[in-house]
């Protein structure tokens, strides 16, 4: 009879595609629940039985090893629903468009050369981003020859409400 629910067990999970995967999670969780539960309510009650504890005890670790081995089956052919991991090239993509917008407020603040050395950097990252969004933006444009660029336009402040300049923390760091 353990071979027959051993085997069964054994060709579900082999059968496990992604549309049974969370089924067999599920399944999974509670045989290895009830097995856990089982060995415990027997090793509590074996004063209780005659001579009969090992086969309790192996039934339900059984039950407990099916229960996982199903849950981890359904769990490796469909993991749970996330972020799908980022590619090289997308993270080179993002991080050049990152830099552009730093590029484009070092234009606006008049720091040509920090806006020189971005330039160089977000044509590694990404061709396209440097040449079709880089390269469009008349204020980095115009640092990049040379010429100083437009003053922004002055909002004026009421006194003591003036903040720091300062960038916010980034994890990335890909300016560094």
């Amino acid at each position: 009879m353990r071979r027959r629910v051993l085997i069964g067990a054994l060709v579900v999970a082999a059968a496990c595609t992604s549309t049974t995967a969370p089924k067999a999670r599920f399944a999974g969780t509670l045989l290895s629940v009830s097995g856990v539960v089982g060995l415990i309510g027997g090793a509590a009650t074996q004063s209780y039985h005659d001579g009969h504890t090992a086969e309790i005890m192996a039934g339900f670790s059984i039950m407990s090893g099916v229960g996982i081995g199903l849950y981890a089956a359904g769990e490796l052919l469909d993991p749970l629903p996330g972020p799908r991991p980022e590619t090289v090239p997308e993270k080179h993509r993002r991080w050049a468009k990152i830099l552009t917008e730093r590029a484009g407020g070092a234009a606006r603040e008049g720091n040509c050369r920090r806006v020189r050395r971005l330039e160089r950097r977000v044509h590694v990252y990404n061709r396209d981003v440097h040449d079709f969004v880089f390269m469009r933006d008349p204020e980095i444009v115009k640092c990049l020859e040379g010429a100083p660029p437009a003053e922004p336009p002055s909002v004026p402040a009421l006194p003591g409400t003036e903040l720091p300049r300062t960038e916010p923390p980034n994890e990335l760091s890909p300016d560094r």
